[in-house]
């Protein structure tokens, strides 16, 4: 090179300078108004001399700008040339730049097209991300999410349970219950930070707050290999940057809980920092009195994001979240429950281009769960703490190594430390202090060979814990095309987690997980998917998938261990060895534009487990099984009118019933104890189904002069009283079992700010 350059440059001298150094063009393409501008846009250089025509078309002056927005040219004859751009749901951009030696750095600056088809925005933006080739894939817009009706606050995880494949435990809950799995078997990343308990109020609402969120990827099954640590499927949750155009505000007041948002540009780029907090403490305080038992409660979340171009190569960026519970109950003099909880999680990146396609990133994140529980009986005080603590730093590079392939690689190195401590009376109790250490590393290409097939194949191995195995997971994800709105979409993989989820039926306040160690196999599961896309117009689609997935090395926590037991092992907490499988099809057909948007799903499932300590060694059905769910989701808009409803009917919950009672006869003390009970057969029988209707009236005006949605929203319109679970009185024989229901008619009013 430095030889080919001196030749350039005595030629260049020798001829009179007739040689002309070729210049570069690079810039960002921003959206005017936005707080951000959109991805993968397109920008197309012209040359205006005409003769130039056949030199533009060698040297091939199409760009596509990277996820923040940054393009460049390089190799480019000095001269004139007209530049556009195009991205979809923006105005067709153009000018004319001239390009001389150097580099000039001139920006875009896009304004948004007047027609609302945000749907098609989210489309247009999302294909170029490697995710057209992969099955079992969904995202759905955040302030599409935001609309849905819901219980006093929006939530993002109660909303992504309309989706065919996607249950929920009950309406108390915002697990995710995908495809016949548990919610521990899903991973849960916000800005690529772990998130492993992302729960308020005991599980009623998720931590997300809408406010601050910019898009929602749900992989239900056979993700792709960048992800790994999980069994059945991984939601992607990234927060929204700040506004580039100046300080702006929004907020939103509900029945339950108000939140704000203040965010704005800083030299080269934006922030923006938004919370939400209860205000339930003075509604409960109303209520108690001293025949009630009402707790004093509260939560509160806090999400922070800065975003800066350091140069035009490199973005550097931090977010931040933390969210907390507080609970505090007196039961009686000198007896109380005290329990706190919740996540701190923070996460720093650089992006840089190397040019030519080749982007690299760079994340250090830290995340935090912690709950601590102080209890006094009397005046014996007991404690319970819990705390997960994952330090992680991962970098990936994606880079076009030949025409028709986009490739991926990357590492990550993990370090968890597990925590848990007890006393009694102020006495230390058993506990355990595990501090493991995760590495995995992956590589995928998406080959595209031509127009109608893209093959995705790749590969992840993992190590966790110091005597820990290579575990090789392949695989692969296939897109073939059969007409112009018809395509098949096929993958499968392995999955291995190593982390293990300890809860209660009830209570997630003090859920915990442990590692898994040397005395039992970490778990495993092998998925297969595929299915058939129908696009018949660009307003609907219809597609259908079916899954399968095999299960081992499960376990489940073993509740008839005794309290003063002081193994710690995977072995000691848990049953261990277990089997089990899923499977299913889901039908989903989804009208995305128009004054009437909405989608129907239809899921038929199977799932089943078997452990040799349980049921006597026979297969049962999980709780989370569901044989029939049906999902009916309509939005309609008029005017400065919006209306929203939403339909549920899914299978009964599976529980064990008690077949019957018996007493023994102490010959010692001659006492006969009469409230013994013989469960039948694990989870062989089912609660009624379950169905409800939610509706919604959203009204968009102004209040001096913001743009405001006043909205009214009921939850259970037409007060289904659908079954929780059984409860048996094991002290009066004569007692009927009695059902526990779920959430009678939920009426919500509210005003939001941030439209």
């Amino acid at each position: 090179r430095p030889m080919a350059a001196v030749a350039c440059l005595l030629l260049d001298l020798v001829l009179g300078g007739t040689i002309a150094t070729a210049g570069s063009l690079e810039g960002f393409v921003r959206a005017k108004g936005e707080a951000e501008g959109p991805a993968y846009a397109y920008i197309a250089l012209t040359p205006l001399a005409a003769g130039d025509s056949a030199a533009a078309a060698r040297a091939g002056l199409r760009a596509v700008s990277n996820p923040t927005g940054f393009y460049s040219f390089g190799g480019i004859t000095p001269g004139e040339y007209r530049r556009t751009c195009r991205a979809a749901g923006y105005r067709d951009f153009a000018d004319t730049v001239a390009i001389g030696e150097g580099t000039l750095r001139r920006d875009i600056v896009l304004a948004t097209s007047p027609f609302p088809v945000s749907a098609v925005d989210v489309r247009g933006e999302r294909e170029p991300r490697d995710v057209r080739g992969t099955p079992s894939y969904v995202e759905l817009p955040a302030r599409e999410l935001k609309r849905l009706p819901a219980v006093g606050e929006a939530d993002l995880i109660r909303s992504l349970q309309l989706l065919p494949g996607v249950q929920s435990a009950s309406d108390f809950s915002s697990g995710l219950y995908i495809r016949g799995g548990g919610p521990d078997q899903t991973l849960i990343l916000l800005d690529q930070i772990p998130l492993y308990n992302p729960t308020h109020a005991f599980g009623f609402f998720s931590t997300f707050n809408p406010a601050a969120i910019k898009d929602v990827a749900l992989y239900k099954g056979a993700y792709p290999s960048q992800y790994g640590g999980r069994l059945g499927s991984v939601l992607d949750v990234e927060n929204r940057d700040g506004s580039r155009d100046g300080l702006r505000g929004a907020g939103a007041v509900s029945l339950i809980a108000g939140r704000a948002t203040v965010e704005g540009p800083i030299r080269n780029g934006s922030w923006i920092l938004s919370a939400r907090r209860t205000y339930l403490e003075p509604v409960l305080n109303a209520v108690r009195n001293d025949s009630t038992e009402i707790p004093s409660y509260f939560f509160y979340d806090l999400n922070g994001r800065v975003h800066r171009s350091m140069s035009p190569r490199d973005d550097l960026s931090f977010s931040g979240y933390r969210g907390r519970d507080k609970l505090h109950l007196d039961l009686d003099r000198g007896t109380f429950v005290d329990i706190r909880w919740g996540n701190v999680a923070g996460m720093g990146r650089w992006m840089h281009d190397f040019g030519r396609g080749a982007i690299g990133n760079l994340i250090v994140s830290a995340t935090e769960y912690k709950s601590d529980t102080d209890v006094k009986i009397f005046s014996t005080p007991l404690f319970f703490g819990n705390r997960l603590l994952d330090v992680s730093a991962k970098g990936d590079l994606s880079w076009n190594p030949a025409t028709g392939h986009a490739a991926r690689t990357g590492v990550s190195v993990s370090a968890y430390r597990f925590e848990l401590g007890q006393q009694f009376n102020g006495v230390e109790q058993p506990g355990f202090d595990e501090r493991p250490v995760g590495t995995a590393a992956f590589v995928e290409d998406q080959w595209t060979p031509n127009v109608l097939w893209t093959v995705r194949p790749g590969v992840r191995a993992e190590v966790f814990g110091p005597r820990g195995h290579v575990r090789v997971e392949p695989r692969l994800s296939l897109n073939h095309v059969l007409g112009p709105n018809v395509r098949v979409k096929a993958g499968g993989g392995g999955y291995t987690q190593h982390l293990q989820l300890v809860s209660t039926e009830a209570f997630n306040g003090t859920d915990f997980w442990v590692p898994t160690d040397g005395s039992a196999k970490p778990g495993r599961s092998w998925q297969a998917v595929s299915g058939l896309e129908w696009l018949p117009t660009d307003a609907y689609t219809v597609s259908v998938e079916g899954y399968y997935t095999w299960l081992r090395n499960l376990v489940q926590l073993d509740n008839t261990r005794s309290a003063d037991a002081q193994g710690t092992s995977t072995e000691d907490l848990f049953y261990t060895g277990g089997r089990g499988w899923a499977s299913g099809v889901e039908l989903f057909a989804q009208k995305r534009r128009g004054a009437l948007t909405g989608w129907v799903g239809y899921t038929l499932g199977w799932s089943r487990r078997r452990w040799p300590e349980l049921n006597e060694g026979q297969t049962f059905p999980p709780k989370y099984d569901r044989r029939h769910d049906v999902k009916v989701v309509a939005q309609w808009n008029r005017s400065r009118w919006s209306f929203g409803a939403d339909f549920v009917f899914a299978t009964g919950q599976a529980f064990t019933p008690l077949e019957s009672r018996y007493g023994l006869n102490d010959p010692a003390t001659e006492r006969l104890h009469d409230g013994l009970v013989l469960p039948g057969d694990r989870n062989s029988s089912r609660l009624l189904p379950y169905h409800r209707l939610d509706i919604s009236v959203t009204r968009h005006g102004h209040l001096f002069g913001v743009p405001v949605d006043y909205y009214v929203q009921v939850f259970n319109a037409y007060d289904r009283k659908n079954e929780w679970f059984v409860q048996y009185d094991t002290d009066n024989p004569e007692t009927e079992p009695k059902i526990v229901h779920q959430l009678p008619l939920v009426p919500t009013i509210g005003i939001n700010f941030d439209r």
